[in-house]
């Protein structure tokens, strides 16, 4: 979680190279379509000096709602279990 303000709290979901996933993390990005490119990860973090940046970046931007996005209802789905499974436990 990433904080940009006082009342601005931002999530930031990592997207791999999977055009499907891609098109679903669209749907509810809210800073209008925007491509983060980060160079890389050293030893399972992201370099301090591209998140510093990322972050003044998201902080002075102004967020304008997608007229697509507002106009369709999205969920976002951390994982889907199939009911059977639930029922059997």
């Amino acid at each position: 979680i990433l904080f940009s303000g006082k009342k601005r709290r931002l999530t930031i979901i990592e997207c791999g190279c999977d055009v499907n996933t891609m098109i679903d993390l669209a749907k509810v990005a809210d800073l209008g379509a925007k491509l983060f490119y980060l160079s890389g990860m050293v030893h399972g973090e992201y370099q301090k000096q591209e998140i510093h940046n990322l972050g003044r970046f998201i902080s002075v931007m102004k967020f304008r709602p997608l007229t697509w996005q507002t106009s369709h209802p999205y969920v976002l789905a951390d994982r889907c279990v199939p009911f059977s499974v639930l029922q059997s436990q």
